[in-house]
């Protein structure tokens, strides 16, 4: 059986501390996949508030692309 995407919460902020703002919010999904939804053009971050839990990044990796989970992973690494 498969699980579809139905619902997803707010489990991160993405921050760019050049500007100091939030710049995008990582959002975890009923399958466990992560999404960043970005605020704006600027798609760049160097923080993440809080960092992701490991078990939360393996759960994630089954279903996530490896590019957001490797973005992702780094931030949390600090």
């Amino acid at each position: 059986m498969s699980v579809n995407k139905e619902e997803a919460a707010p489990v991160a902020r993405l921050i760019c501390s050049r500007i100091n703002r939030t710049v995008g919010w990582v959002y975890r999904w009923n399958t466990s996949e992560l999404s960043i939804l970005w605020i704006g053009a600027a798609r760049t971050a160097d923080h993440i508030d809080p960092p992701l839990r490991p078990d939360m990044l393996a759960a994630a990796q089954a279903v996530t692309s490896d590019e957001v989970t490797r973005f992702l992973e780094k931030l949390s690494r600090g």
